[in-house]
């Protein structure tokens, strides 16, 4: 099967709410939902306050699988896939880097899988194949599946797009329920993939988010519901900025009855209200609070390999501006200045971040993540001090 792009081919914070949906399941069930002869939706039905959305799409003589789901769940998913066709999974393409979407790919790659994912991901800890940047499009049977990059909820995020049967998988980048996380892109990250989203559907297009309802009405969304996201999601933001101002913290915020009143509509409301904190939280520390101002020639000092004795390496890159940490198998993530030496992990993890050393001269020796006990980033970051090396 041949792969065509448009660019040469290269080999989280996790919230509560995801924590409390995630199935911990043996045998999963699942709602299915056929498009068309080739085309399915499959919903596992998870414990908790929501449900996942995958995709399948049948060819001549193999199958794509749009999200592997969670490895405990992956022989129930095979199963169900055998009950709609006998052939066999030779593509897995990956929304993103949240667990979900990828912690079975080792199961299917290692039935004869090519695992399809954006570039970013190499720095997850997902099982990876075949990386691109950009788009990527794969002909299957009378299908093409055309997978770009957005700048949604994840640094490595992605939607499908199955022109022909007018299907958009959209993951994380949109719910249709409540509002998804906007990751260190922020608001207009969110909203970008939402009009890229727009440009593409027409009012039967069938919008196919990640994290879904409870409520079969709302497992799958439609072009006005994205337009109608997107305008909550505006209104949402211009209230925090009016009681930004005003010095109220998160969680008085949430008691706000304009900013309830605001997303009082969405189905998922009732049992997420207790968890609109954590919206604006990210909303603030990505889109509101400020950042140390350091210069184009004070942040390149910082950009460099820095090594652990163990042979571990963090890398820091500058790219469209800004300084960004990563390691592949690990982690990557925006750097916030919150002093002239010490940068934020951008988005809601402001116990955690990096303190670079410096020499009397001025010099980057090295640095040291500072990561809050028993937090996420406590088991993904090895901690100490990490040598700046010269390259």
């Amino acid at each position: 099967m041949k792969l065509t792009s448009n660019i040469n081919l290269i080999i989280i914070k996790i919230y509560a709410v995801f924590l409390l949906t995630t199935p911990l399941i043996a045998q999963a069930n699942y709602d299915v939902k056929k498009v068309n002869e080739n085309i399915y939706i499959l919903t596992e039905l998870w414990d908790g306050n929501a449900n996942g959305n995958l995709g399948v799409v049948i060819g001549n003589d193999q199958v794509l699988l749009i999200n592997s789901m969670m490895m405990n769940s992956a022989s129930s998913l095979e199963k169900e896939i055998q009950k709609i066709t006998n052939l066999p999974v030779t593509y897995v393409i990956n929304s993103d880097s949240d667990p979900y979407n990828h912690h079975a790919n080792a199961y299917f790659a290692n039935k004869g899988a090519t695992i399809v994912s954006h570039y970013n991901m190499k720095y997850s800890q997902a099982y990876i194949d075949i990386l691109f940047k950009d788009t990527i499009s794969i002909p299957i049977g009378d299908e093409v599946v055309t997978a770009y990059h957005t700048p949604s909820h994840t640094l490595d995020h992605i939607d499908v797009y199955l022109e022909n049967s007018n299907v958009l998988f959209m993951s994380d980048g949109f719910k249709t329920n409540w509002l998804t996380y906007t990751g260190s892109n922020g608001l207009k990250g969110v909203l970008k993939g939402i009009d890229m989203a727009i440009s593409l559907s027409d009012e039967h297009t069938i919008i196919v988010s990640g994290n879904t309802s409870k409520n079969p009405r709302f497992y799958f969304g439609n072009k006005e519901q994205l337009i109608t996201n997107k305008k909550v999601y505006i209104e949402f933001a211009k209230r925090v900025a009016q009681l930004y101002k005003k010095g109220l913290p998160a969680e008085e915020m949430s008691l706000d009855t304009k900013l309830n009143d605001i997303v009082k509509d969405l189905e998922a409301y009732p049992n997420f209200k207790p968890y609109l904190k954590y919206q604006i939280e990210e909303l603030l520390e990505v889109d509101f609070s400020k950042s140390y101002k350091l210069t184009h020639t004070e942040l390149m000092a910082y950009v460099g390999l820095y090594k652990l004795t163990d042979s571990t390496i963090i890398e820091i890159i500058f790219e469209d501006g800004k300084l960004f940490a990563r390691q592949e198998g690990a982690f990557y993530f925006e750097l916030k200045p919150i002093s002239k030496n010490t940068f934020d992990f951008k988005g809601p993890t402001s116990k955690d971040h990096l303190k670079f050393k410096v020499s009397l001269s001025g010099e980057i020796l090295g640095v040291s993540p500072i990561l809050e006990k028993n937090g996420w980033w406590n088991n993904v970051i090895a901690q100490g001090n990490y040598k700046k090396i010269n390259t």
